[in-house]
């Protein structure tokens, strides 16, 4: 770190998942102050969840915060209160084939919680609002490799489409009250600490169960994985620079993931 005023006070939302709370981890190792939002839902062993967050308030600096995206006023008091300078949202309903079963999971979490969040920092506006999409927001589209500059209009799944009104919704947060906003499709992460309903944990116990693997598509499907560490590394270092105003860093080229009416950045990260 350096001197004290290089020390920011974040708010990474989604804490006790996967991807948050590596990247909380990272904030913290800098010396960074963090306040992490989690609602400890059950989609998956809330006791993993739980473990991630006393990982994190084991070092200095962390603030946890356990409510629902949903719960009215609760993201509106939080950011009130933190100001936080950067904010990352990651805190989502996950998973595709869920989205089969429960999809007011996804309408309450996605859309009604990010819309909470979204008039939070329309109040207090942070330095930079990153939020997490998903590469499933390419969902029919058949052209190798994914653009970001590619229209993305053909959601398969009530997850991806949530994704995809959450992408829109930041858009236009970015373009009425200038949140400098980045938002950012993974491709599929593994690593240490990993959701359980992943691949690699799937194969990995039915390889150790001698039971055989489920694969789809006929069995030719390929995929890229994403570590988790290069992921975090990357959206720390996208962290420190906000997306310019319109015309504030010359003309948006045609591969450009910039946008030309608002402060906004559409980044995929692995694929």
């Amino acid at each position: 770190m350096g001197a004290a005023e290089s020390i920011l006070r974040v708010l990474v939302t989604g804490s006790a998942g996967f991807i948050g709370h590596a990247l909380a981890r990272r904030l913290l190792g800098e010396g960074h102050e963090v306040v992490g939002f989690d609602g400890m839902t059950d989609y998956y062993d809330v006791a993993l969840k739980r473990a991630r967050h006393a990982d994190l308030a084991a070092l200095p600096g962390f603030e946890a915060v356990e409510e629902r995206l949903e719960t009215p006023g609760a993201l509106a008091a939080l950011v009130s209160q933190a100001r936080p300078e950067l904010v990352f949202h990651f805190a989502a309903q996950a998973g595709v084939r869920y989205s089969l079963e429960n999809p007011q999971a996804y309408i309450d979490g996605n859309l009604v919680g990010t819309a909470y969040l979204l008039e939070a920092l329309r109040a207090h506006p942070p330095r930079h609002f990153l939020f997490a999409s998903t590469s499933s927001a390419y969902g029919g589209d058949a052209r190798m490799p994914f653009r970001e500059t590619d229209r993305a209009v053909t959601p398969l799944t009530l997850y991806a489409a949530s994704k995809l009104a959450g992408e829109a919704m930041a858009h236009s947060y970015a373009h009425l009250y200038a949140i400098p906003t980045t938002a950012f499709r993974f491709f599929t992460v593994y690593g240490p600490w990993s959701r359980p309903d992943m691949a690699p944990f799937l194969f990995t116990r039915k390889i150790l169960a001698g039971e055989p693997i489920e694969l789809f598509g006929e069995g030719r499907p390929a995929r890229d994985f994403t570590f988790i560490d290069d992921l975090t590394l990357a959206i720390r270092r996208l962290a420190e620079v906000p997306p310019p105003a319109p015309g504030a860093g010359g003309p948006v080229g045609p591969e450009d993931s910039l946008s030309p009416v608002a402060p906004y950045r559409l980044v995929n990260i692995g694929g």
